[in-house]
């Protein structure tokens, strides 16, 4: 019998938990038409050519926006947990914002916002987002339950508005998640150091991937503590360098029933538990 509602509640409860903990420190179908290939619209202010985004053919299947030229506070909502988040169907994307001098663009201040503009995205346009719903103890699909998301979050690189200058800050391309099993190390170099992750009950600073998290342990140039509950310590400090490259496959296994069926985000193992954050001070 499957277990994946009772242990999604909980799992869900704690997210909760967790994410308004972090907040001071620092987841409907589409159209029923089949997506086709849209040409490219003539360059729009500067940002290049315009992409046309596809369809969504169902609610399993979405496709990324094209947010270049966007300003920033039009852009999805500010959760509970005080990141940044869009809303693809019933799946839900962390958005990621940098400057390119690694000043923090807090998603909680709607008129900082407002003054910057989208010049770049470390995702392409129309990169396909995969969703998979929960079933309930019969097998029958939730309508509006994921539980599983191709991809946690895009990175969208940031300038004032009425500049045209694209930077590439943050902007390696990442690889996306084939299954709930198999996540791709993020690349946190440019990124400000609030924007990197949230302080959990257990006194440690971690990022999401999926199910699960990693660990981050911050380490400054001249040996500083940093404050990882305090949002505004956090926003004085950008990465410069990361122990565990961009990309690098972390793998999950999840823990089963005692009739071995596996629980749907109950993870038990990861092959990789932390990597080590490198940070300098920002100019004041």
């Amino acid at each position: 019998m499957k277990k994946s509602v009772a242990v999604t509640a909980a799992v869900a409860a704690l997210a909760g938990v967790l994410g308004l903990a972090g907040c001071g420190g620092t987841t409907a179908g589409g159209s029923a038409e089949p997506a086709q290939e849209q040409p490219a619209k003539p360059d729009a202010k500067g940002f290049g050519k315009r992409v046309a985004i596809k369809p969504s053919p169902d609610k399993y299947t979405w496709y990324v926006k094209d947010y270049r030229g966007m300003n920033a506070a039009s852009i999805g909502y500010t959760a509970l947990d005080c990141f940044r988040r869009d809303r693809y169907g019933e799946g839900i994307v962390k958005i990621v914002y940098v400057a390119p001098d690694g000043t923090f663009i807090d998603p909680e201040d709607e008129e900082l916002l407002k003054q910057y503009v989208v010049v770049g995205q470390n995702v392409e346009p129309n990169t396909e987002i995969k969703l998979t719903f929960e079933v309930d103890e019969d097998g029958v699909e939730y309508e509006n339950l994921t539980s599983y998301v191709s991809l946690d979050e895009i990175v969208l690189a940031v300038d004032k508005t009425g500049s045209r200058k694209s930077h590439d800050t943050a902007m390696t391309p990442l690889e996306i998640s084939p299954d709930k099993y198999t996540h791709y190390i993020r690349d946190y170099v440019g990124r400000n150091l609030a924007e990197c992750g949230y302080s959990t009950m257990g006194g440690f600073f971690a990022d999401s991937y999926g199910d699960s998290w990693i660990r981050l342990t911050i380490v400054t140039e001249d040996g500083a503590a940093v404050d990882i509950e305090d949002k505004a310590a956090l926003a004085q400090y950008v990465v410069v360098d990361q122990d565990v490259a961009p990309n690098t496959v972390m793998s999950y296994t999840y823990s089963k029933d005692l009739d071995g069926v596996e629980y749907s985000n109950l993870v038990s193992s990861k092959t990789l538990e932390g990597l080590t954050l490198y940070v300098t001070k920002l100019e004041a």
